[in-house]
């Protein structure tokens, strides 16, 4: 999965050539259709020049929740927009498509090597994943205070994919209730008691050589903690490392906005932010969603176009 890491080793992953950036959780396994409301995100990021992808839930029939510095940023027609005063206006880019097909989701994907610009690359991906039937566009909106993580570690990472049409997907995710992830702690008999599920589609493996096969994985980890200096920003503070009793593993490139659950329910108590190591060991951290602020941002989007709210 896509991670931004906070020594912002690698904060995007770029899509290169005929490969993703995306592969699985680490430690993890196939989903096989447990969770199929988590997509598949990519994105045209003109100041970087390049397509970056994510992870994310769908949490009604066209609204796709993510990480902020998965919709920051993002072009529209290939272009960066600019305000009246010349400032890169960074939220409601177009140039995002999220697809819930749960292996291979870049197979055929355009070769960088089989197109001499940028200009034409973009014009060949982005015609690519408009005739995708497996493809559905949107715009992306970040948190409105979402500042690149200039605020760390309060950093509202949180953003929402509106999708032009409905997504050809039954059931949803939902906001876990507020206050969730100190109930978790609160009611756990020791402190490995605490899992929480991952569920997305980036690197599974760093070292020896990175692991990537476009295909949904999912994996468990403990809570860490979450009033410590960073937890209380609003990150939620899981551990990476496999144990026979902590968790299976935990997120790593890619796997940015994808959710964390509470355990065997479709409960989203957070979706994947960074973490501190290049290598996707140690600590995970997630923007926590089962707070007042994301509720006041998110919620507004669910059941505008295509039926009820699904909370």
């Amino acid at each position: 999965m896509r991670k931004c890491a906070l020594s912002l080793v690698g904060s995007l992953a770029l899509v290169f050539g005929m490969a993703s950036p995306a592969g699985a959780i680490t430690y993890g396994e196939l989903d096989e259709g447990l969770h199929p409301y988590v997509g598949f995100m990519i994105f045209f990021d003109p100041a970087e020049m390049g397509w970056l992808s994510c992870s994310g839930t769908l949490l009604d029939a066209d609204t796709f929740l993510t990480a902020g510095h998965c919709a920051y940023g993002i072009g529209t027609e290939g272009e960066v927009v600019l305000d009246a005063d010349e400032e890169i206006i960074t939220s409601g880019g177009t140039d995002v498509w999220v697809t819930f097909d749960d292996t291979e989701v870049l197979a055929g994907w355009p070769a960088r090597a089989d197109y001499p610009t940028a200009d034409t690359l973009y014009d060949a991906r982005s015609a690519w994943l408009d005739a995708n039937p497996d493809y559905t566009s949107g715009t992306a909106y970040p948190h409105p205070d979402y500042a690149s993580f200039a605020r760390f570690p309060v950093n509202y990472d949180v953003g929402v994919v509106e999708l032009d049409q409905a997504a050809p997907v039954t059931t949803f995710g939902k906001l876990a209730p507020l206050g969730t992830a100190e109930a978790l702690v609160a009611e756990a008999e020791n402190p490995n008691d605490a899992v929480v599920e991952n569920v997305g589609y980036g690197t599974q493996s760093v070292r020896p050589k990175p692991l990537s096969v476009d295909t949904r994985y999912r994996s468990t980890s403990r809570i860490v903690e979450v009033k410590g200096n960073i937890a209380r920003g609003g990150n939620l503070h899981t551990l990476n490392n496999p144990s026979p009793i902590g968790g299976q593993g935990g997120t790593c490139f890619g796997d940015s906005g994808g959710p964390v659950l509470v355990n065997n329910t479709n409960e989203v108590v957070a979706v994947v932010s960074f973490g501190l190591s290049g290598t996707c060991h140690g600590a995970d951290y997630s923007w926590r969603v089962d707070t007042q602020d994301s509720y006041d941002f998110i919620l507004p989007f669910l059941g505008r176009r295509f039926g009820a709210s699904f909370r």
